[in-house]
């Protein structure tokens, strides 16, 4: 039953389609395989480690060393608050406008793109990665874990996977998911008493942030929006959170209780602007839009004026469209504006160096690339950047130690192990070539390619002494063969 069971769900994972609601049928398919025993914090671990091999797989992760550098940032900060974790924690964004974020087993937290996107400051952006590091703290999700093993998971696993191959888009599928009813739809959602631990984490933690605890109640209040909007089509924020009328009575009562304001303080100043933040939601919108869909967008925001620096953010954002386009002039022009307004703000000298060596103006990129890394010598997108315009002149022995700092600093970087092995390779180190490449086929979810390279690269380095190239591979293939049963 077992058996059939696996192959049965691996068939389903084929042809089902990338899909928000897809979540619930991944939760059910990797806790399967445990026995009906608490759960540990090893059984935790390993069950984190088969939901992001099928996340991996099944979504597409925005891989952009200045966007992971900054969600991690934000994720730490609320970490430190939080004290010593039995996890390490790791922290992702999923490219999909669903307005979602779910807390997954053993500190993997995943934030949708059309969250950011929603969020009108980092406050209310930080308010849900404190919220769903709650969960995890508390192991909300081991509780749920451990109560779904009490049920015919097989058996529900295998409806939910065939109501929702027969959804028919996105949306339908996470109705099909919302409308289960019995044992299996009370395991995939937090209960009241979870979500009010949650949150009552999440307050605490945003006000010895320095944080406003009251930003909490702007991400609510988009909740309650789109529950409304869409009551025949529940998002599927509200497959896991449920009931955000009720928590944004209860967190506004505990503000009240605890004499704090319910309404945050503008920021009408450049000096107290969230630059990083606005800059990363602009970043996101340019790499998840086409440019015909956002340039109408962006000049309509500009159109009655930039004064407020979030308005003359779209010049940013504008910077980006006209580089997708290859209208190099129109995009340094928009981006000399944004760095004239905030000339401390080094990562937009970087900004400005991708456009001139796209442009062609490879001296004048290098130069401003140098002078970025002067004022932020450890900052991964920079670096990343650098090596990568050294390696496309040919200087691969300039590229490989900056690529060779980042793998101590981004080890999960896919991008980066691929530009590093084609670099390899280049020089001559095939095997090191082919590891690398299988690497990042592995972090881009695709286990075949990534057995390929790794089995190339056993071939081309037979040597078995730890450390080697050779054995390096066949450890990662013994974890992909453990990890894909």
């Amino acid at each position: 039953m077992t058996n059939l069971f696996h192959s049965t769900m691996q068939n389903l994972l084929r042809r089902v389609k990338r899909a928000p609601a897809l979540l619930c049928l991944l939760i059910l398919a990797v806790i399967q395989p445990l026995p009906a025993r608490a759960v540990s914090i090893q059984d935790e671990r390993e069950l984190g480690e088969r939901l992001l091999v099928l996340i991996r797989k099944e979504f597409k992760l925005i891989d952009e060393p200045d966007i992971s550098t900054y969600i991690r940032a934000l994720g730490n900060e609320v970490l430190e608050v939080a004290g010593p974790q039995p996890f390490s924690y790791q922290f992702f964004v999923i490219n999909n406008r669903e307005f979602n974020a779910f807390a997954a087993p053993s500190g993997l937290v995943f934030i949708h793109s059309g969250l950011i996107e929603a969020s009108d400051s980092e406050g209310e952006l930080l308010s849900v990665m404190a919220h769903e590091v709650g969960h995890a703290v508390s192991r909300h999700y081991a509780d749920r874990t451990d109560k779904m093993q009490r049920i015919n998971l097989g058996a529900t696993a295998l409806a939910l996977a065939g109501m929702i191959l027969g959804g028919g888009s996105a949306l339908g599928e996470a109705v099909v998911a919302g409308s289960l009813a019995g044992g299996a739809t009370a395991a995939l959602q937090f209960s009241r008493q979870d979500e009010e631990e949650a949150d009552r984490l999440a307050l605490k933690w945003m006000h010895e942030m320095g944080r406003e605890p009251a930003e909490m109640l702007g991400m609510l209040r988009k909740m309650r929006n789109i529950s409304r909007f869409r009551r025949a089509q529940l998002p599927p924020y509200l497959l896991t959170h449920p009931e955000p009328e009720q928590r944004l009575s209860y967190i506004e009562d505990r503000l009240h209780m605890e004499g704090l304001s319910t309404r945050p303080q503008p920021r009408l100043s450049d000096a107290d602007f969230e630059f990083q933040f606005h800059r990363v939601r602009q970043r996101i919108f340019a790499l998840t839009r086409s440019p015909q869909e956002l340039l109408p967008a962006l000049e309509h925001r500009l159109r009655g004026g930039d004064d407020a620096p979030e308005i003359f953010m779209a010049r940013f954002g504008l910077s980006q469209v006209y580089l997708a386009e290859r209208q190099y002039d129109k995009a340094i022009a928009e981006i000399n504006k944004v760095i004239d307004r905030f000339p401390r703000q080094t990562i937009l000298l970087a900004d400005l160096a991708i456009i001139q060596f796209e442009a062609g103006r490879h001296e004048t990129a290098l130069g401003n690339m140098a002078q970025a890394i002067k004022r932020e010598p450890d900052n991964p997108y920079i670096l990343f950047h650098l090596a990568r315009f050294y390696q496309q002149l040919g200087q691969l022995k300039a590229a490989l130690p900056i690529y060779e700092r980042l793998l101590t600093m981004t080890p999960d970087h896919s991008r980066l192990h691929f530009r590093y092995g084609q670099a390899r390779s280049d020089l001559g180190d095939r095997a090191a070539g082919h590891y690398h490449l299988g690497l990042y086929h592995w972090y881009e979810g695709d286990a075949r390619m990534a057995s390929h390279h790794l089995n190339e690269a056993i071939r081309l380095d037979p040597a078995n002494e730890e450390g080697t190239i050779g054995q390096m591979a066949r450890t990662q293939l013994a974890t992909i063969a453990r990890l894909g049963k």
